[in-house]
């Protein structure tokens, strides 16, 4: 086993992330979950996972509801792990290849309760120039040269059409997150769950810091270990408590 899957690594990430005894804590009690995830074969489509941190993998088994409403932004584990929790699944991907081999997933399992959308990206002339940051620039963060002047508007508005105060989680786990966040609020309920992972990238949250911050409630935001992947990252989960 590679030193980013050993003890050592593990116990290095979990002095420098712990941010109280009591997490330095819960990050060890996930230790024989995350060393078993690196077994031969699986991966989160396997074990019909969400690919997000152990704690916020908990928080949604205990807190979903069966008649709930999801929306995510990117598929994969995850759409698999609320479809076999939740009445009705609805995803939004970007890469056609990978849409194609979820839809069969889901067919081969027979879920009736999951709608797919693949949305390409647009290429738009000059957007290589502006910020990924920026939610009204619709741009992804990834460092690939294919996809700096690519524009996922059309992705990030893919949740438009449905009703406000429509869906019960929404999970942003795709490209362009802060603008697919910016799309999201309107379409989350009263007492709703956004889920948006990868938050150890401040730039994700940065432009809604006084919005969440007056009318949600953070019931997640620790780094913590993640099946299939070495390294601890960051899941936030906020809870809507007003329009």
């Amino acid at each position: 086993m590679s030193w980013k899957k050993s003890l050592p690594f593990f116990a290095w990430q979990a002095f420098r992330h712990a941010e109280s005894p009591a997490h330095f804590k819960q990050i060890w009690s996930y230790y024989g979950q995350w060393r078993s995830s690196f077994q031969q074969g699986r991966t989160s489509v396997s074990d019909e996972w969400a690919w997000i941190t152990f704690p916020a993998l908990n928080y949604l088994q205990e807190h979903i509801q069966a008649e709930s409403r999801v929306f995510e932004f990117g598929g994969g584990g995850s759409t698999l792990f609320f479809c076999k929790r939740v009445a009705e699944v609805v995803t939004v991907e970007d890469n056609a290849e990978w849409f194609k081999i979820l839809t069969e997933v889901v067919q081969n399992k027979h879920y009736q309760n999951w709608k797919g959308f693949h949305v390409s990206p647009e290429k738009i002339a000059g957007l290589e120039n502006k910020s990924h940051e920026n939610p009204a620039n619709f741009k992804s963060g990834s460092k690939s040269l294919d996809l700096a002047s690519m524009s996922f508007e059309q992705y990030a508005r893919s949740i438009d059409p449905f009703p406000e105060n429509h869906f019960d989680i929404i999970l942003v786990d795709g490209r362009a997150r802060p603008s697919c966040i910016q799309q999201a609020l309107p379409h989350l309920k009263k007492g709703g769950l956004l889920v948006v992972d990868n938050t150890e990238r401040p730039y994700y949250l940065a432009p809604f810091k006084e919005l969440f911050a007056s009318k949600y409630r953070t019931e997640l935001h620790l780094r913590a270990p993640v099946p299939y992947t070495p390294d601890f990252t960051r899941t936030t989960i906020l809870r809507k408590l007003e329009d």
